[in-house]
């Protein structure tokens, strides 16, 4: 195939920098592979959404009213979660 895959599990990726750093560090058609991804946290999976659905991630930079957003584009990359218990993963994932 020609690709990299980064394998991680969702236990590793307690913050949602963890997953920012995964992310921006995959390249074009790169395969992201989360064993146990009912075990992500559910503040993790939100920043999730929208790399999977615009290849984009949303970040906020700062607090309170100062607080900027800012929009990165991420290559177009395939997620693969493997899990054992189906019934606990939210359901967009």
């Amino acid at each position: 195939m020609g690709v990299n895959i980064r394998i991680t599990s969702g236990p590793a990726v307690e913050r949602t920098g963890d997953l920012a750093a995964i992310l921006t560090n995959l390249r074009n058609h790169d395969i992201l592979f989360i064993d146990e991804i009912h075990r992500l946290n559910r503040t993790v999976e939100e920043v999730l959404y929208p790399a999977m659905e615009d290849f984009a991630l949303n970040i906020i930079i700062g607090k309170g009213p100062g607080a900027k957003s800012l929009r990165l584009n991420l290559p177009a990359f395939t997620l693969i979660g493997a899990t054992t218990r189906f019934a606990l993963l939210s359901p967009p994932l």
